[in-house]
């Protein structure tokens, strides 16, 4: 493809143990792994470069083993502890155990009126002194909080997750891959719009798997893809797998060839700064043998 690429968003994990303590879902079963082992060699194989590992919540002990054995190959996002008193406590603490580049924000604690509670403003301002993005998936309410605070913080980088589109919910499909029930395009997309008009804020092209009612590669986005590439330009879309999830269904090398597909107008440079470009320079991150 002639460009460097990164994997912006994916998960590792092994089954739950002392050693590695995890939670148990639906989505990821007690013996369920996803190891570092497995996904190296694929993604060697596709081309891509470097990966942001994501903690399937807040347990990072597995994660800090792989960047202790892989160094410079991955960068870590920790997951909010959702039931922390504290949340700025609880970002500076993961960071005791892990160099972040984001922390996976799944609530501000608004309430209806879009009032944020100062312990949600701490740790946003906590996240922009340090150079750590909000890596935001939550619901309608805390995406319209966001969206009324942002200008707050002009130096913080915001990654709205997975298309922009709301968390509302999921099932299991036959793939034992998340399923969410929406409409395309949600009726939460004025606020990604709004959202987009601050430079700060950035979009991930992801998850359209878990959001299309059609097969790869997903035509019932393409005008949502065609949205966001509008609102958000080529510089702040940023591509991801969403590994492991789609490993067997479409599989890693479709994930690779979508964005051309969803976007057929992308040009050659476009599409670099789309597969590896934006997140190399949004999270700070440095491919190594550039």
């Amino acid at each position: 493809m002639g460009q460097r690429i990164v994997d912006a968003h994916m998960h590792l994990f092994t089954k739950q143990s002392n050693e590695f303590p995890r939670g148990v879902h639906e989505l990821y079963g007690e013996e369920l792994t996803a190891h570092v082992e497995d996904y190296l060699p694929i993604a060697d194989q596709c081309g891509v470069e470097h990966s942001v590992l994501v903690s399937l919540d807040d347990h990072d002990e597995y994660i800090a083993s792989v960047l202790d054995r892989y160094p410079g190959r991955f960068s870590a996002v920790a997951v909010m502890d959702v039931g922390a008193e504290d949340p700025r406590a609880d970002l500076l603490r993961r960071l005791e155990m892990l160099p972040l580049v984001g922390f996976r924000v799944w609530t501000l604690g608004a309430n209806e009126s879009l009032e944020i509670p100062p312990s949600y403003l701490h740790l946003l301002e906590a996240m922009q002194e340090r150079g750590i993005a909000a890596w935001f998936y939550s619901d309608e309410l805390q995406q319209r909080a966001l969206a009324s605070v942002v200008e707050r913080f002009p130096e913080l980088t915001i990654m709205l997750n997975h298309l922009g589109f709301c968390q509302s919910g999921f099932e299991c499909d036959e793939w034992g891959r998340p399923r969410i029930s929406t409409k395309i395009p949600p009726d939460s997309f004025a606020t990604v719009q709004r959202l987009a008009q601050h430079e700060n804020v950035a979009v991930m092209f992801s998850g359209q798997y878990a959001f299309s009612k059609t097969d790869y590669p997903y035509p019932d986005l393409q005008e949502t893809g065609r949205m966001l590439l509008e609102a958000f330009g080529p510089e702040r879309l940023v591509w991801a797998s969403d590994w492991p999830w789609i490993s067997e269904v479409p599989g890693y090398r479709a994930l690779l060839d979508l964005v051309p597909k969803q976007l057929p107008g992308i040009s050659p440079s476009e599409l670099s700064q789309v597969m590896g470009g934006n997140a190399q320079r949004l999270l700070g991150i440095e491919v190594q043998g550039q």
